[in-house]
């Protein structure tokens, strides 16, 4: 970026603060969602940015910048971190406007191309494999018999290997379904709160197919379109890992999917209220419930989601050996309410105390109990040190329901 460029922060960024007052820090949110790389700056990056309003060049923003006794911010700093904001995207530049080029062409695509393949599983077909049928022998007598809903783990498939095994081999041991609809978490910032893909999702196991019928008639139950934010799948691993699995289970025809992803309900926690209360939600559950009872296929539904995060990672202390037992016990709570397919009780307990351990599957479990009436059946629980040195920890679950 040269000294005559005058760089200017796109004007829907948004900048809050949090911390303390001896160490805030500054919180970045995009609300359409391409400035996804920077979520906080220090204070004294701040200082810098009130320049950039497109009509200070580089040059003038380090005159302005400059200290009482002349000492200047040297000049390749500045335009090193200028050129650091386009790149993300957060500048009204070549980079905001390559991230709209790049997020349109994804939309415009059939195909949802697998995000974490060759980074959280294998991307070769063979090796991917290998690596789930590990998986699958942490389970070597799963229940079998019906399965109409399942509670899934959407955590790191090494870290959580033995409950996604659980999880994985009951859904394979009841045969294979028509249809998968999966809701996942919806993990970053979305412009809705339920989001369709209408999309084919890519694996190394083969192509998975997306169920437009079965969309559609959701939508129309619905009452209005769920393609408002879709772009919140395009990274998003809750409903990937999930495809994954289905094609391998059965590479040679995989079910269709219906992918969904969910927004935590933070509104009805904070109100210490329930979901029930949103006419919008009950919408929602009234669609799928009377869209999957008037299709006559075989319809499975995979909550794709986790519990607990806790520890620095995720701005709480970090647990010790006392600390993951007491953890054990908060969740068992939830895990009670599941098992009895109690929705109420369930997020009676999360919003309770303001949802303090942070569980991240609250949408997706609470719709997935409203679909079905028989208590559930708990597969296998865990938790996984997802950062050992700092104690953090984040615990899930596999609990199927025969109905």
């Amino acid at each position: 970026m040269s000294s005559d460029e005058r760089p200017r922060i796109r004007p829907e960024i948004e900048f809050y603060v949090a911390g303390s007052d001896e160490e805030p820090v500054i919180h970045v949110h995009d609300p359409e969602g391409y400035a996804t790389q920077i979520d906080r700056l220090s204070p004294g990056a701040v200082t810098v940015l009130r320049y950039f309003d497109g009509e200070h060049t580089l040059a003038e923003i380090q005159q302005a910048l400059a200290a009482p006794d002349g000492t200047r911010l040297p000049f390749e700093q500045l335009e090193e971190f200028a050129r650091h904001l386009d790149e993300t995207a957060l500048l009204d530049g070549a980079g905001f406007a390559r991230a709209k080029a790049e997020r349109a062409a994804w939309l415009e695509s059939p195909i949802r191309p697998a995000a974490h393949s060759g980074s959280a599983y294998p991307d070769d077909p063979q090796e991917a494999a290998a690596f789930l049928d590990e998986h699958l022998a942490h389970a070597p007598e799963p229940p079998s018999g019906p399965l109409a809903r399942l509670i899934a783990p959407h955590i790191d498939l090494r870290l959580g290997s033995e409950v996604h095994g659980h999880a994985q081999a009951r859904l394979r041991a009841a045969g294979r379904p028509d249809v998968v609809v999966v809701i996942g978490v919806c993990h970053q910032a979305a412009a809705a709160p339920f989001i369709a893909c209408r999309k084919d999702f890519e694996t190394p196991r083969g192509t998975v197919r997306h169920d437009a019928a079965l969309l559609d008639a959701i939508e129309k139950n619905y009452g209005g379109s769920l393609d408002r934010g879709a772009i919140a799948h395009e990274t998003e691993h809750s409903v990937e890992f999930q495809a994954v699995w289905i094609a391998h289970h059965w590479p040679e025809n995989p079910p269709t999917i219906v992918p969904l992803l969910a927004r935590g309900f933070h509104e009805q926690i904070d109100a210490q209220g329930s979901p029930r209360d949103s006419e919008n939600v009950e919408r929602f559950v009234d669609a799928l419930r009377a869209s999957i009872a008037a299709d006559s296929r075989r319809i499975v539904v995979v909550a794709s989601v986790d519990l607990a995060h806790v520890g620095p990672m995720y701005e709480t202390e970090g647990l010790d050996e006392d600390g993951e037992s007491g953890l054990a016990e908060s969740d068992r709570a939830l895990l009670d309410a599941i098992e009895a397919n109690d929705a109420e009780a369930f997020f009676g307990a999360i919003a309770r105390d303001g949802n303090a351990t942070q569980v991240c599957g609250v949408a997706p479990i609470y719709l997935t109990l409203r679909l079905g009436d028989g208590p559930g059946e708990l597969l296998r629980y865990g938790q996984g040190r997802i950062h050992p040195e700092s104690g953090s920890v984040v615990s899930y679950t596999a609990i199927g329901f025969a109905d």
